[in-house]
C-alpha cells in the first residue's frame, strides 16, 4: 500500500514501559492494560488502485501478554462512505501491532475530495499515559494532474479578472482543477457532470482577511454560456463571501474556459 503517514512520537519509546514519568507524576498502570497508542494522531492516505479500495489503520500496544481487542470508538465525518471492517483492533498473544482495514467504494468513483475521520480508544484505562489515544485519518485519491488550457477568471471579491490555468487529471477526466486560482496555495476544484460545472457549496477561498478570518464562498447556480468567439464561459453565483462574523455580501464569478474546450 502506498501510504504517507506523519509519525509525530517516536512509538516504541513511547509505550514499551509499564510506568513513564510526565511532569514529575509517576503513573500506575491499571492492571490488565494492553498500554496502547497509535503511531501518531494524524495519518495522510492517498488512495491508489493497488490498495483494494481500503486503507490500513495501525495500533501498538507496549503489554503484549495474551490476546487482547481493544474497542474504538470513531467520529465519521466522511458520510458513510469509508467503513471500519470491525470494531476493535485485535492482538494475538506476543503481538505488538494490530491492523484495521478502513474500506471505500470503487476509487473511480472519487475525485480530487479529502474524507476525514477520527478513530479514539474507548476504555482510556487501556491507552499507554504517554501515548496516543486519537488518530484523524484523512484520505484523498491520488491523481496526476493534466493541464489543459489557459482561461481568464473574474472575481466580484478582487474586481478585477486575470488569466487562470485549468488543470484535469488523468485518473479522473470530469475533475477540474483551477491552481493557486484566488490565492497562491489554494485550489478551486469543481467537476463537469452531464456536462454541467458542479461546484462545491461552501469551499475556502485562500484569502484570510486581516480583522475576520477565513474568507469561505458559499456558492449557489453554475450557468454556462458562449463568448462572441465562441468559448464557453462559467458563471458561479456566490450567495455569501463569507466569515466566522457574518457576511461581505454576494456577487459573482466566471470562468471563461481555453479556447476549444467543450463541457
Amino acid at each position: 500500500m502506498k501510504k504517507i503517514i506523519y509519525i509525530a512520537l517516536a512509538v516504541s519509546a513511547l509505550i514499551l514501559t509499564c510506568a513513564c514519568e510526565r511532569k514529575g507524576t509517576i503513573y500506575d498502570m491499571p492492571a490488565g492494560s494492553a498500554l496502547v497508542s497509535f503511531p501518531s494522531d494524524a495519518a495522510i492516505f492517498e488512495m491508489v488502485a493497488e490498495d483494494g479500495n481500503k486503507i490500513t489503520v495501525d495500533l501498538w500496544r507496549g503489554n503484549t501478554k495474551g490476546a487482547a481487542s481493544v474497542a474504538f470508538q470513531v467520529e465519521d465525518k466522511t458520510g458513510g462512505v469509508f467503513k471500519p471492517a470491525k470494531s476493535t483492533f485485535d492482538f494475538a498473544d506476543g503481538e505488538g501491532v494490530a491492523h484495521l482495514d478502513i474500506t471505500y467504494p470503487n476509487i473511480k468513483d472519487f475525485g480530487g475530495e479529502t474524507y476525514e475521520l477520527v478513530l479514539k480508544i474507548a476504555d482510556e484505562e487501556q491507552v499507554s499515559p504517554s501515548g496516543i489515544d486519537k488518530m484523524t485519518i484523512s484520505a484523498t485519491r491520488k491523481l496526476t494532474p493534466k493541464f489543459v488550457g489557459t482561461g481568464i477568471y473574474y472575481s466580484d471579491w478582487y474586481e478585477e479578472e486575470w488569466e487562470q490555468d485549468l488543470y484535469t487529471t488523468e485518473e479522473a477526466p470530469d475533475f477540474f482543477i483551477l491552481p493557486d486560482c484566488w490565492v497562491k496555495g489554494t485550489d478551486f476544484t469543481f467537476t463537469i457532470q452531464n456536462h454541467q460545472p458542479v461546484w462545491p457549496s461552501v469551499f475556502f477561498s485562500g484569502y484570510v482577511h486581516s480583522s475576520y478570518g477565513n474568507v469561505n464562498l458559499h456558492t449557489g447556480e453554475v450557468v454556462v454560456e458562449d463568448t462572441d468567439d465562441g468559448r464557453k464561459v462559467m458563471y458561479i453565483q456566490i450567495t455569501g463571501y463569507r466569515v466566522s462574523a457574518g457576511s461581505f455580501g454576494s456577487g459573482w464569478e466566471y470562468f471563461v474556459f481555453p479556447a476549444g474546450f467543450n463541457l
